[in-house]
């Protein structure tokens, strides 16, 4: 009896080492010979374990059951080791510790556990980087002072959320339908990569579909997507800490060759100081192994029988109503397949062409004049929008080409305006106009009503539509989260073993207890989900109660209160699952109704529109043809240098005529206005730039120079500011406009987890550092001046904190005498911020209090002119709007967000130049002096 056994149970996988005695070599090397599930592995030579046999199990992904799976692999291994041999088992994991309280065995903490076999195996390593299926790790190690083996001096862990791990590769390769074992080769192949989002699944599916729209191959896209994980692990995980080499990456994920090089790449490391290990996935199975064996915790445990047996109890569980199909009126049973009437020879059907594409899913339609349907095809996007559509218009032509005649076309979607421009399209236009179109035809059609309200939710979007007598009267879209979405359910589905389409909702609906999971973020929704299955939860209850979590999140998260009629239209992909529009009809306790073709009423409705355009317009279909091939188009990729941003631009020359995507502000490559309209009141965001610095003068380059960051406080104080420096005799030096190098530097600066404008701050303060400014301002403000509000508002927490949260960046610790970091009570007073600078600046940088307070008196009155400059011209604006009738908008925000370019992607100039918008910015006018406490009597914020 002197097997020892360390078992490391993750969320997605699970593995196993075992190390026995001399006396128990021939025993594990005939296990190993006798399955495939285990193989021989050796100590280094001069470790006490040396010479002891040692074997590991394959890899082994976990799927609707870590219980079953750890009992399957348990048993496979007694089947050829008596259980009584074994001397000890001890679990590590995140999904370990319900094991551990089953079987009556010690659970080791993961940290150790590592630590212990990296120093092992390699003991030269001195930083770890794990990337496994939920969590990421980053370890700092060195030898101990009382021995010389190596501790750990310093270690982080990624947080709730799972970006930038193993589950996030796989669901984004699952969209483009790659194996996660290719991932790694084909990201590494690529010429270049495509800008993804790592810190979130959700944002990282936005970003995807963009650069398909952009012309991005699969390739390039997964080694962006590599490359996002890499960021997302030095500004999430390592924060800015110092990476002692040798580095050991380790975890599932280092077998991906592009994240791989790409973490090699963000760290400047190379093949001499990192390394992925040979047993890189096993190494806290390891570890627990050894511990168990050194420290013999607990030496009596239960069989393995146990696992079974708490897996088969039944256990109780919050849940819901079971679903019901009653109130579900399942339109598409009542419609027969399309039928071609008979033609003569030569005749051909006069057709309209409807194309959506979505981020999941794309859809080409084909409608006669009547709107009748006569080919409809869904094809999933697959990261390839033109070879899909191409493929689909394929179909169409080998099916019907001989017997159609289009006359007009329309897309739809998030890659309308590309298809659009390669298919030849006469009109493009947004979602809820097709949805809306498509919907009221096939309701008016088949259910002789109107419908009043739409429930449409895509593979990542979702969409709520109210409609009065067929006109739109009020719209919202999901902002960023896809939990209450269709790629949601399917990865749940995947994670469960289940398929989407056939399993789904036959197990939901049979489901008697569904579980109670909320609506929350998809990652937390999979911790609820993955905690659930460790509890031993059934796979029907999980799927009804996801399908509940789809209703709920979309009707709180989406419709957020707004009216919900009585003829319900749930349409898009995700509505050919039964379950979720069985979810809906419980909870709102009111019919809802699946409509035909559910998934691809958008192409329907351009289809509608193209023709409705043509009749009304005249002329012929700018349509190209059925086959993308036979379209002359070529690509080129270049970046702009027409101003900082530096973009990553896409070259679409289609037949001679050439249209670009990549562009933020659309100056060199100005793209075709939307509209004709121009504004009647000057460009107000232009005009406060140049009044901002106004007051500025020029360095010199004789005084002494304080930096001030073009960020956060700088777009509302920088006035104050630069005026109370210059009257104290210093040369004030800002840094440049937000762009690519700055936003770069702030996330690999920054330590914390804050909001983006607060990342790019620590750039722009890098910058100064980097020019040898004297001093970089970066006040403590803790509230500005408020007229009419009696509650003591504050500034957002990040901006206070912003000179506390920039002095512990530890490549600015050698600055810190550099930073002038006052804090600054604005709502108190002249009274107040005379005192308190003229005290800071006397003892941080020896002026006397006289120059303080003249500088005082010099930086109100920049302000003040600042200030009064922008209500002067905002009500000269309102009467101007006024005088010609024209609307205008008021764009709300703090001003680091709505006047920094690069941060807001340039939306109110691109409002201005391409909508023909009237913009008014928030402190254009006389906000200040209204009294909203009737409205809200205790507005903490002070930009509330």
């Amino acid at each position: 009896m002197s097997i020892n056994i360390g078992l490391d149970i993750g969320a997605v996988s699970l593995k196993l080492a075992a190390i026995g005695g001399t006396d128990d070599e021939a025993r594990l090397q005939s296990l190993c010979r006798s399955s495939e599930s285990f193989f021989p592995a050796q100590f280094p030579a001069a470790d006490p374990f040396a010479g002891r046999p040692l074997i590991l199990s394959r890899y082994r992904r976990i799927q609707a059951s870590p219980i079953q799976s750890t009992f399957d692999l348990l048993k496979e291994f007694y089947d050829s080791v008596p259980e009584e041999s074994v001397e000890g088992i001890r679990v590590t994991g995140s999904g370990s510790q319900l094991i551990a309280k089953i079987l009556g065995i010690y659970f080791e903490n993961e940290f150790r556990a590592v630590a212990k076999g990296v120093r092992t195996f390699y003991p030269q390593v001195r930083s770890v980087f794990e990337m496994g299926g939920e969590s990421s790790k980053y370890l700092r190690l060195e030898p101990t002072a009382k021995s010389k083996y190596l501790g750990i001096v310093d270690y982080e862990t990624s947080g709730d959320c799972a970006a930038g791990t193993g589950s996030f590769i796989d669901q984004q390769a699952s969209r483009l339908l790659y194996s996660v074992e290719d991932v790694g080769c084909a990201a590494a192949g690529a010429s270049c990569s495509a800008r993804i989002a790592g810190r979130c699944s959700v944002f990282a599916k936005t970003d995807m579909i963009h650069a398909q729209q952009k012309g991005y191959t699969t390739d390039q896209i997964l080694r962006g997507l590599c490359d996002a994980v890499a960021r997302n692990f030095k500004s999430a995980i390592v924060k800015g800490r110092k990476v002692v080499p040798p580095v050991a990456f380790i975890g599932a994920v280092a077998l991906n060759q592009g994240v791989r090089d790409a973490l090699g790449q963000a760290f400047k490391l190379d093949e001499t100081n990192y390394f992925v290990p040979e047993h890189y996935a096993w190494m806290g199975a390891l570890g627990a192994a050894m511990l168990e064996a050194e420290e013999r915790r607990k030496r009596s445990f239960k069989t393995i029988h146990q696992l079974q047996q708490h897996a088969a109890a039944k256990k109780s569980f919050a849940c819901s109503d079971a679903l019901s199909m009653d109130s579900v009126q399942l339109l598409r049973e009542q419609v027969r397949p399309p039928a071609l009437p008979d033609l003569a020879p030569g005749e051909r059907i006069q057709a309209y062409l409807g194309i959506d594409v979505g981020s999941v899913s794309t859809n080409l339609v084909v409608t006669d004049f009547g709107g009748n349907l006569i080919k409809e095809i869904y094809l999933f996007t697959e990261g390839r929008p033109i070879e899909v559509v191409n493929r689909g218009l394929v179909e169409i032509e080998a099916e019907l080409g001989d017997k159609l005649d289009i006359r007009g076309v329309g897309t739809t979607g998030s890659g309308r305006e590309l298809i659009g421009e390669l298919v030849g399209a006469d009109t493009v236009n947004d979602e809820i106009t097709a949805h809306k179109t498509g919907a009221t035809h096939v309701c008016q059609k088949l259910n002789m009503e109107m419908v009043d309200t739409i429930f449409e939710i895509g593979g990542q979007d979702s969409k709520f539509i109210s409609i009065n007598n067929g006109v739109v009267v009020d719209f919202t879209m999901n902002e960023a989260c896809a939990a209450g979405t269709g790629s949601f359910l399917q990865e749940q589905a995947e994670k469960l073993g289940i398929s989407i389409k056939k399993e789904f909702a036959k197990l939901a609906l049979a489901s008697l207890s569904p579980a109670r999971l909320g609506e929350r973020c998809t990652v937390f929704m999979e911790r609820d989900v993955t905690s659930l299955m460790l509890k031993g939860a059934e796979v029907g209850d999980l799927c009804a109660g996801l399908a509940y979590s789809v209703a709920l999140n979309y009707l709180n998260r989406v419709v957020r209160g707004r009216k919900i009629g009585n003829v319900i239209f749930f349409q898009g992909g995700t509505a050919y699952n039964d379950a979720v529009a069985a979810a809906f009809s419980q909870i709102l306790g009111k019919r809802v109704i699946v409509p035909p073709h559910n998934g691809v009423i958008g192409a329907i409705g351009m289809a509608l529109i193209a023709r409705d355009r043509m009749m009304a317009e005249g002329g012929a279909t700018r349509f190209r043809g059925y086959s993308l091939n036979r379209v002359n188009f070529s690509t080129r990729d270049f970046v702009c240098h027409a101003c900082s941003n530096y973009c990553d631009m896409k070259e679409f020359n289609i037949e001679g005529e050439k249209s670009y995507w990549g562009d933020k502000c659309s100056d060199k490559f100005r793209k075709r206005a939307r509209t004709d309209r121009q504004p009647v009141i000057e460009d107000l965001i232009d005009f406060r730039d140049r009044l901002l610095e106004e007051s500025w003068i020029p360095p010199t380059g004789k005084k002494r120079t304080v930096g001030i960051p073009r960020t956060m406080f700088f777009y509302d104080r920088f006035p104050f500011w630069c005026a109370f420096f210059q009257e104290l005799g210093f040369d004030v030096i800002t840094s440049t406009n937000t762009d690519r190098k700055i936003t770069a530097a702030g996330e690999d600066l920054t330590i914390a987890e804050p909001c983006f404008p607060v990342k790019v701050a620590h750039g722009h303060v890098m910058q100064l550092l980097e020019r040898g400014v004297d001093y970089v301002l970066v006040p403590n403000a803790v509230n500005y001046e408020a007229h009419q509000c009696k509650v003591d508002s504050h500034l957002c927490p990040w901006n206070q904190t912003l000179p506390f949260v920039i002095r512990v960046v530890p490549q600015f610790e050698t600055a810190q005498e550099k930073f002038l970091a006052p804090t600054v009570h604005f709502r108190l007073g002249r009274k107040h911020v005379e005192k308190i600078l003229g005290d800071f600046i006397t003892e941080k940088l020896g002026i006397s209090r006289r120059r303080s307070d003249r500088a005082i008196l010099a930086a109100y009155a920049a302000q003040g002119v600042f200030t009064d400059a922008l209500l002067e011209s905002g009500a000269q604006a309102l009467q101007r709007l006024a005088e010609t009738g024209e609307p205008g908008i008021v764009l709300l925000g703090r001003p680091y967000n709505i006047y920094d370019r690069s941060v807001n992607c340039d939306i109110p100039r691109k409002l201005r130049a391409l909508y023909g918008v009237n913009v008014l910015p928030l402190d254009f006018l006389p906000v200040e002096l209204e009294d909203i406490s009737d409205v809200n009597p205790n507005m903490y914020w002070n930009s509330g």
